[in-house]
């Protein structure tokens, strides 16, 4: 989802307060029990890359990382500007995302999740995730991380077929994501893969080798992507959406790439890792923490160039979006500025939407409970379409339902 630009910073109130100070009244009354705190997240983007790949329209730059602990010491300076807004909330997890966090130097990111830890009292064993390449994880690399609080890797996969790393634009082989994923499971004992199917030269069978070879490998929890060259989801026009658009790039078609999905999930389910959302599959206890938090609809702190952040209150929330240019963000972020390059302010009314259509991408779906009278008729007809059941209170897509889950949600939508 992309924003309207703005050069604003989040200044909603939490949703809830945490505990206040107290005791009995002088009628010897219990006090009140305190309100549970909402929890949020740290999202950290490094932008950093060795080598920018065809389909990635995130905000990342092939410039050498700065030195002199530039970035993080810009890093620490958004977090003090930023902190504030999220006091009274329980941080459960820290996401270090890029770009390729692997190449930042493992001493600077302690002294970065030092920081956070510092600023926020996250409880110890807190889920803290690192994002690596394959051609950039080494054993040493990884055990310093470990000692530095990381405790959970994601390694970026995308394919274990020759054919398809070569046109997705990846530089590392087959051999050495097995070897990462590996590496990631011994020193971590908790290592996730992400997969992208439906790009040029894959098929059904490789998309289920795919699945087979990161559990095999040792991947406890897979995300599975479909290729998307959509303009009108991208940030910018990456160079393979260029070659689509062009006639320059066949595809697999639609159908075909739903099979490769529908292959994926089988081989994933058959070695014991259960689909908990669309894309996500993990065995049990090991979901992502930091990535529910999304799909749950709370507050996550964006730290870094091109992050995006979000602060959820009573009155609705406010979402921003860093400056993507690694240079300008510093710039303004060690000078004491907010990097802030868009705003978003969401109504309670979008804010439900939204709430809504992150929910029914999960399997514990939405609450049927909250929905208005013209929203349960349409909840009733997805029922009876075998788009969705009902279970526990609760409305949930079926795997059809699933795979029609943005036209299903728009039509819930108030």
């Amino acid at each position: 989802m992309r924003l309207p630009r703005s050069e604003r910073g989040p200044s909603v109130a939490p949703a809830t307060r945490g505990p206040t100070a107290g005791g009995a009244s002088s009628r010897g009354e219990c006090p009140p029990a305190p309100m549970a705190r909402r929890p949020f997240g740290v999202y950290v983007h490094f932008p950093f890359c060795a080598h920018r790949c065809p389909y990635c329209d995130f905000a990342v730059t092939t410039a050498p990382v700065p030195g002199g602990r530039r970035y993080a010491r810009a890093i620490l300076a958004e977090l003090t500007l930023r902190a504030p807004a999220f006091d009274g909330l329980e941080p459960v997890s820290i996401y270090l995302g890029g770009g390729t966090p692997s190449l930042w130097d493992p001493d600077e990111v302690g002294e970065v999740l030092a920081a956070l830890r510092a600023r926020f009292r996250f409880s110890p064993g807190a889920e803290t995730t690192i994002e690596v390449n394959p051609e950039s994880c080494d054993r040493a690399r990884l055990r310093t991380l470990r000692d530095a609080g990381v405790n959970r890797v994601s390694v970026g996969v995308q394919s274990f077929d020759p054919g398809v790393l070569a046109k997705l634009g990846r530089r590392h082989g087959p051999e050495a994501a097995e070897r990462a994923i590996a590496l990631a499971a011994e020193e971590m004992g908790n290592a996730s893969v992400d997969l992208i199917y439906g790009a040029r030269r894959s098929t059904v069978d490789i998309a289920r080798s795919d699945a087979a070879r990161a559990v095999a490998a040792g991947a406890v929890h897979v995300s599975a992507y479909q290729l998307t060259l959509d303009p009108a989801v991208l940030a910018e026009e990456v160079p393979l959406a260029r070659m689509q658009r062009e006639g320059r790039l066949p595809l697999p078609s639609d159908d075909d790439a739903a099979r490769q999905g529908a292959a994926i999930r089988t081989a994933l389910r058959r070695a014991g890792l259960r689909r908990y959302e669309i894309s996500n599959y993990a065995r049990p206890g090991r979901e992502s923490v930091h990535n529910r938090l999304y799909w749950d609809g709370e507050s996550y702190l964006g730290l870094g160039a091109g992050a995006y952040g979000c602060l959820r209150g009573e009155a609705g929330a406010v979402r921003y979006g860093n400056l993507r240019d690694a240079d300008a963000w510093q710039e303004a972020a060690l000078a004491g500025r907010l990097p802030t390059a868009e705003e978003d302010r969401i109504t309670p009314a979008a804010a439900r939407n939204e709430a809504l259509m992150l929910a029914l991408r999960t399997v514990r779906g939405a609450d049927l409970a909250a929905l208005s009278a013209a929203q349960s008729r349409e909840a009733a007809d997805a029922v009876r379409h075998r788009l969705a059941v009902r279970r526990a209170g609760r409305l949930v897509l079926t795997s059809r339902g699933m795979d029609l889950h943005s036209a299903l949600a728009e039509r819930l939508f108030e």
